[in-house]
């Protein structure tokens, strides 16, 4: 049947429109299938589900297909992070027809009518915009205020500035930043700026494919549309004192990945889009490796690695290795070789069946 307004007046354009949801997992299978229970339970149902596996070993294959729930498997052969997942599952997305891809990982749950809402909205026939974005609330309802705003070149602080409280009031407000927990992106954008970047395996993918997006069109949050992101550790704010709060938080040498790639990340998206300057690039740098000094186990380890990543993102250069294998090669004694010769190759097609030819590098 075909959706209608909420008053129960005329059909709604929404009802003909083609969405494709990509979700990326990875060892989640329990937190994967409350994501796939939410999508099918949308008031305006989706065409089609695409799970992009990066090669998990907990049954998540066996579990989507006993799930009850129509869904597609798009199995890789490693585990290259969020940002591989989505750029083969959204390279595979566009093998099919449609209007909208709508991207989240298997850690999101949207609200029963989170699509209706977004595509119910003036903008989704206004084909001046390319993406329209959810709310992204804690499951106890805590906004999470980080995964939403704008793009603003900053000397110190990262460059994103977070929608304010106030502007979640309004039916619709223009940022440029969404992470991608359940931002809907026009398939006529996507096809012309391609798919996420495959090299950046996790943290700020989304930052660049933000910045990427802004000449094919213009992004609106609906902050009336609701998706729950399960994050283990959540920022709530944006103010200073919840942002330091998470910043000095401490981590283990073998999770350092996280950090250095998202400084990499930051720096190659912000020089490649013009809103990182070499002076901020430097300063991201210099506020990590005080951190690291300060709070952080392996310290004079960890600074290095920082200051080579963040090199790395100014050069366009992506040396990851795989998180198994972080702590042994990243903590040797030759670090630079041991770097180079685990990181992963990306001259190779790691699906397990034929998907559509992608550049290597974005372009556009």
């Amino acid at each position: 049947m075909a959706a209608t307004t909420r008053g129960g007046g005329d059909k709604l354009a929404s009802s003909v429109m083609r969405v494709i949801a990509v979700v990326v997992t990875y060892n989640r299978k329990e937190l994967l299938l409350e994501c796939l229970a939410a999508l099918a339970r949308q008031t305006r149902p989706v065409a089609r589900i695409l799970v992009v596996d990066n090669a998990s070993t907990d049954g998540t294959p066996d579990a989507v297909g006993t799930s009850g729930v129509a869904a597609d498997l798009l199995r890789l052969t490693r585990n290259g992070g969020g940002s591989e997942g989505f750029h083969f599952g959204v390279a595979e997305a566009l093998r099919d027809d449609s209007d909208w891809l709508w991207l989240m990982d298997d850690d999101c749950e949207p609200a029963d009518d989170a699509l209706e809402r977004l595509l119910e909205t003036p903008s989704a026939a206004d084909p001046a915009v390319a993406a329209l974005v959810p709310a992204v609330r804690h499951p106890d309802g805590r906004l999470l205020p980080m995964h939403r705003g704008r793009i603003t070149p900053r000397l110190i602080r990262a460059p994103i500035q977070a929608a304010a409280d106030d502007e979640y009031e309004r039916p619709e407000v223009e940022l440029d930043f969404a992470s991608f927990v359940g931002p809907l992106f026009r398939t006529s954008a996507v096809r012309a700026m391609g798919p996420p970047l495959r090299e950046a395996f996790i943290r700020f993918e989304d930052l660049e494919y933000s910045a990427r997006l802004r000449p094919h069109g213009a992004m609106r949050l609906v902050p009336g549309s609701l998706v729950a992101h399960k994050e283990a550790v959540p920022v709530t704010g944006s103010d200073l004192r919840t942002l330091w709060k998470d910043f000095t938080r401490g981590g283990a040498f073998r999770t350092q990945w996280k950090g250095v790639y998202g400084v990499r990340n930051v720096i190659y998206a912000g020089r490649r889009h013009g809103f990182v300057s070499a002076a901020a690039a430097c300063s991201y740098v210099l506020l990590q490796l005080g951190r690291a000094a300060a709070f952080d186990e392996r310290r004079l380890r960890t600074m290095y690695l920082y200051a080579l990543y963040g090199y790395d993102g100014w050069r366009g250069l992506f040396r990851n290795v795989p998180p198994g294998r972080w702590g042994e090669v990243a903590g040797g004694a030759d670090v630079v070789r041991a770097i180079n010769r685990e990181a992963l190759r990306y001259d190779v097609d790691v699906t397990t069946r034929h998907a559509a030819p992608v550049p290597a590098t974005p372009q556009g």
